[in-house]
């Protein structure tokens, strides 16, 4: 099915917004929600506009359910319908267990695992017998586990399988998938030479394309024999396998 009523959380900046720029067009409509970045959803919209796209705007702290909760409404009301969530906001703060906060924790579970637990529940009801998608944005290190952000990580965990256990409960009018991408784009913590022994030690020695992000989303929307699936787009950072008990061994 082809997505033409679509809402994007976290769409105004970064991967958000390359879906964004991906799914619009001439008869899309797209609701983008954003918190902090005001300046650039409003910039994104007018470019999107240009495009041939009809955009809404709404601010929403994911952390906040009440917040949450105007998003799928608003949505419905300015779009005259649904057939598309892209739960795609998120935060990414350092935490380990051994300086458990619980302020933070609680932070991460609200807006990477809540929220789209509220949001596709809204979903399903004003889609009703109609069709539609929802796909969650996850991470890679969902396979590949380390003790480094712990927050974030359970958040993400949390997140896969509510991708696949929502879509054994909203079938079969509504599919659910999830996308989980690798280095992509260079986060506020890294300097440049970091980003790239990041990426460059990765098994296929490329960061990953923000365009292919936005071809297995569309794949997922496209494809109606898909539910319940997760591609890493990773550029195989989820097989890495020479860790230090590898390397300093003997055959």
């Amino acid at each position: 099915m082809e997505a033409k009523k679509i809402i994007i959380t976290g769409g105004a900046t970064r991967i958000g917004a390359a879906i964004a720029r991906s799914l619009s067009g001439n008869e899309k409509q797209i609701t983008l929600h954003y918190n902090q970045s005001e300046k650039e959803a409003k910039k994104l919209k007018t470019e999107l506009e240009r495009d041939g796209a009809k955009v809404f705007l709404i601010k929403a702290d994911l952390s906040n359910s009440n917040s949450v909760k105007k998003i799928i409404p608003f949505s419905y009301k300015m779009m005259k319908g649904l057939d598309c969530l892209i739960n795609n906001a998120s935060i990414f703060e350092k935490d380990s267990i051994k300086d458990f906060n619980e302020s933070k924790f609680n932070k991460h579970m609200n807006i990477n695992l809540k929220a789209p637990a509220i949001l596709s529940q809204a979903f399903k009801k004003y889609v009703k017998n109609n069709k539609g998608n929802i796909v969650n944005i996850i991470d890679q290190r969902i396979f590949k586990l380390t003790p480094y952000f712990f927050s974030y990580t359970l958040s993400k965990s949390g997140l896969e399988t509510l991708t696949k256990t929502s879509a054994m409960s909203l079938a079969p009018n509504i599919r659910v998938n999830g996308v989980a991408p690798g280095p992509t784009i260079k986060n506020k913590r890294q300097s440049n030479s970091h980003f790239k022994k990041q990426w460059s030690s990765l098994i296929l020695k490329t960061k990953v394309d923000v365009r292919n992000i936005c071809k297995t989303i569309k794949y997922f929307i496209d494809n109606d024999n898909v539910t319940g699936q997760i591609i890493s787009v990773d550029s195989g950072q989820s097989l890495a396998w020479k860790t230090p008990d590898i390397i300093n061994s003997k055959e």
